[in-house]
């Protein structure tokens, strides 16, 4: 979360306002802290998150939220911490903004809970698994985690498949199990074709978490367009204020 708090003795302009009436610079200042939060960080981190990030989703570029500054705080840029359902892009984007390796996702936890991981492993999808973001659904893997009987089921709701007609129509306890293949240890998928049945990859365990590089500074992005417009946006800030002072 950037927290961006001005102070009249921050800016050259502060020179220039010593006749300004003192009950006028707060109100500036909170007008300059909510335009370039809402005008200036936003918009330019939307930009940079277009750019950087791997296919983002809409609903990751909908996670950015600026508030607006008050008396008592400054205005606020930041990532949506909580969502209904899924995992919140304060989570996932972790990695992109401060690098380093990958904690485990709620769909490797699942397969350790279940022992059907180790937990120094990490779950590493096939490319045929992912949708045009470059993700696996989650309706992939909760069909995946039913058939292994590793799915989590909530308020009573189970996902697992079972011996039911139901369950068994959907062919997920056969299609899907965990083991090694060609010397390959992962999930796998029983296919069937012309030639005869098969099995594919559907995730290839390694060993040691993937590790990644800092692809989106969010916070040097941030400092960044705050240095280059705030003297702009109190000069206009203190005009407005001062034009509607009464």
């Amino acid at each position: 979360m950037l927290d961006l708090k001005l102070d009249i003795d921050s800016v050259p302009l502060a020179r220039e306002i010593s006749d300004i009436q003192g009950k006028q610079i707060p109100f500036a200042l909170m007008l300059a802290q909510t335009r370039l939060a809402t005008n200036r960080v936003k918009p330019g981190m939307l930009k940079v998150m277009a750019q950087r990030l791997d296919r983002p989703t809409p609903t990751t570029m909908k996670s950015l939220f600026a508030q607006a500054a008050t008396k008592s705080r400054g205005a606020k840029v930041w990532f949506k911490d909580q969502w209904t359902t899924g995992i919140p892009a304060d989570a996932y984007l972790q990695q992109a903004v401060q690098g380093g390796p990958r904690p485990h996702k709620r769909f490797e936890k699942s397969l350790i809970a279940q022992g059907l991981m180790k937990a120094g492993q990490y779950a590493i999808p096939n490319p045929g698994l992912l949708n045009q973001y470059g993700n696996v659904s989650r309706g992939v893997m909760t069909r995946i985690l039913s058939g292994l009987g590793a799915a989590e089921g909530g308020r009573g709701y189970q996902s697992n498949a079972t011996g039911s007609k139901r369950s068994q129509r959907k062919g997920n306890a056969d299609r899907y199990f965990v083991g090694t293949v060609d010397g390959e240890a992962g999930v796998w998928e029983r296919k069937a074709s012309a030639f005869g049945e098969g099995v594919k990859p559907a995730f290839i365990y390694t060993e040691g978490a993937p590790n990644y590089r800092v692809i989106f500074p969010f916070f040097k992005i941030a400092e960044n367009i705050v240095q280059a417009h705030h003297s702009a946006e109190l000069a206009t800030a203190l005009r407005d204020a001062l034009r509607t002072a009464r």
